[in-house]
């Protein structure tokens, strides 16, 4: 996918990460890298967005250090979040100017890129647009939050694969009381991370290229 270039990192400390999609993303607004998708895992954190309340995370400070959880504010949109190992974690750094893509139509190809990959081991998942997010039968299995400083996305969407759900009883994710899922639950067998996410890079570039609107859109958003 020639426009859309593919980053891997593995399994990496959120900090870490954090610190390197910020330069990345200060690289693409300046011009001087292409668009492009980071494929990463990431140790047991909790993540709060601009709206996060701390106490939709359901543990005190010490029980979190004594379970090992790390705890991050950021910038992307919504309340709290979970990642771990086994949850494939993509943050898209694409300039939406240009694809000519607005910030609803970004998360729509977002969701339905996660819901199309979901459809590959047939589980059927969809939005909803109540609650950002890729859903299956009630049950939460991707996260959508993002952030566009200066036009330039950070962040993005983590499906949950072989991810141990036990960690997202300890929060409201999202701010909401819903039930978490992933592939190997609803399949009922670990999956192969590198093939999962070598299809969220695929999807994404195709819906990303499919849902690019006039450039007048942008200013809508």
């Amino acid at each position: 996918m020639g426009w859309l270039e593919r980053i891997d990192w593995g399994l990496v400390d959120y900090a870490e990460a954090l610190e390197r999609m910020r330069r990345r993303h200060q690289e693409r607004v300046a011009g001087r890298v292409g668009d492009a998708v980071i494929c990463v895992e990431h140790p047991r954190v909790y993540t709060l967005g601009k709206h996060g309340q701390r106490e939709n995370i359901l543990l005190s400070d010490g029980e979190l250090a004594r379970r090992g959880f790390r705890v991050h504010w950021v910038e992307r949109g919504g309340d709290v979040t979970y990642h771990g190992p086994g949850q494939a974690v993509v943050y898209p750094v694409i300039d939406l100017r240009s694809l000519g893509l607005g910030v609803r139509a970004l998360v729509a190809a977002v969701e339905q890129a996660v819901c199309r990959v979901v459809g590959l081991y047939g589980v059927k998942a969809q939005g909803d647009p109540e609650r950002p997010g890729a859903w299956v039968a009630g049950r939460k299995i991707a996260a959508i939050g993002m952030a566009v400083p200066r036009r330039v996305t950070m962040h993005g969407v983590a499906l949950n694969v072989n991810t141990d759900l036990e960690d997202f009883s300890f929060i409201k994710a999202c701010g909401l009381e819903a039930k978490a899922t992933s592939l190997a639950r609803e399949l009922g067998r670990l999956l192969d991370m590198k093939k999962v996410f070598g299809q969220l890079y695929q999807a994404l570039g195709q819906t990303l290229a499919a849902g690019a609107a006039p450039a007048a859109a942008l200013q809508s958003n």
